[in-house]
């Protein structure tokens, strides 16, 4: 599971939640055409991974993630390793020994998906290092649209993953590109 990408996902959509929160809670962005100004979109997603800071957050996020994943790979091999002597040597158990034995492959199993808990998953180590590294970087991307869009007189600019319709020009990926230095 590439983390990167489901952070690029996760920030795309906490975008699109703001710029939707924001179209329908300003009823004035709303109202007769021309009135509200003009609106854009950019491909948020292009624009953040071609983003230098974003290239060196994938490297910091896997080189985070790395000793993780190598400690539950063993932690499933041993496991593993463990059912397999367990199925071999069961026939051969009392009653309290088997049963001694599962509770004891169990305990290792809960502990595995315990330690993957704290590391993976919601509050973990890799999502709040995620957290850390992404913010400045969605802060540094949106100031830019937010200026683009100024200069080029856009009220409103959405991402371009929710643009049905839209004409070229509205297209405001490139310029937001040139904003951050990007080629």
């Amino acid at each position: 599971m590439n983390h990167f990408s489901a952070m690029m996902h996760k920030s795309r959509h906490i975008l699109m939640a703001t710029v939707l929160t924001i179209l329908f809670a300003v009823p004035s962005l709303q109202a007769a055409p021309g009135a509200a100004g003009r609106t854009g979109v950019v491909d948020f997603a292009r624009i953040l991974q071609q983003m230098p800071e974003a290239k060196k957050a994938e490297s910091t996020l896997n080189a985070t993630a790395e000793p993780f994943k190598k400690e539950l790979q063993r932690m499933n091999q041993d496991l593993q390793k463990s059912i397999e002597a367990y199925g071999q040597a069961r026939a051969g158990m009392s009653q309290q020994a088997r049963e001694l034995k599962e509770k004891d492959l169990n305990l290792k199993a809960q502990g595995m998906k315990k330690f993957e808990q704290e590391k993976f998953g919601r509050g973990g180590i890799v999502q709040k290092k995620e957290q850390e590294l992404i913010t400045p970087i969605r802060q540094k991307l949106l100031a830019a649209i937010q200026s683009v869009a100024q200069k080029e007189g856009f009220s409103l600019v959405l991402d371009k993953q929710a643009m049905v319709y839209g004409a070229a020009d509205a297209d405001l990926t490139f310029k937001v590109m040139n904003q951050l230095n990007i080629k």
